[in-house]
This record gives C-alpha cells, structure tokens and sequence, in this order.
C-alpha cells in the first residue's frame, strides 16, 4: 500500500512537471487577455425634443392618408375622418366591411397629405 502511494504521488509530480515544460515550450504569448471596454452608451440628450419630434411624427400619421399595402387595397385614413365613417354606419359600425368598398381608393390615397 506503501509503494502504491508513493508510486502514485511520483506519477502525479513526473506528471505535472512534463505538462509545465510543454506549455512553457506551447505557449509563447500571454494566457491573460485583459477586458476591452464596452462602448458608451448613447444617452439621450434632448428628451423633451425627442419628445416633440415623436409626438408630430405620431400625430401626423393619425392625420394623413398612406398606403398600408398597395397589392392589398389597404389604405390608413386621417382618424377623424374613420370616426364620421364609422358614426355614419350607425347600428352596423361594426359590422364586416363589403369587399367591394375595400377594393376602392380611398380619396387622397396618392401619398399625399389630406386638405
């Protein structure tokens, strides 16, 4: 039992110094890498431009006419003018619409800007 340990912790010491004179002959550079710095964060500025800017950009898309999918027939129209539509359905508001008025060009469809 005696030698079967010494035995061992030769094996291990003959073990251990062959693997250190490889990796010193393996490895010519540095193990270690040290971090690199993350990127700043971009901060926001002017939050209460940024503010203003998203809220006519919002309000601007709630206002005009634009093309949803053109292939489809889809348009999106100023909101006040979906909600007379809608008033003007009365009972049947929300009823499904008839694919024949959906295929239509809704007026002012051409990209631009309603009057």
């Amino acid at each position: 039992m005696l030698f079967t340990a010494m035995g061992f912790l030769v094996f291990v010491g003959i073990s251990l110094v062959v693997l250190r004179i490889f990796y010193g002959e393996r490895t010519d550079h540095a193990v270690f890498v040290p971090p690199t710095p993350f990127a700043k964060p971009r901060l926001q500025t002017n939050d209460a431009a940024d503010l203003a800017r998203l809220q006519a950009e919002q309000r601007g898309r709630l206002a005009g006419y634009a093309w949803v999918d053109r292939e489809k027939g889809i348009a999106a129209i100023p909101i006040e003018e979906a909600m007379k539509r809608v008033v003007a359905r009365g009972a049947d508001a929300y009823a499904p619409i008839d694919s024949n008025t959906s295929a239509q060009q809704p007026a002012g469809a051409g990209g631009g800007q309603s009057p």
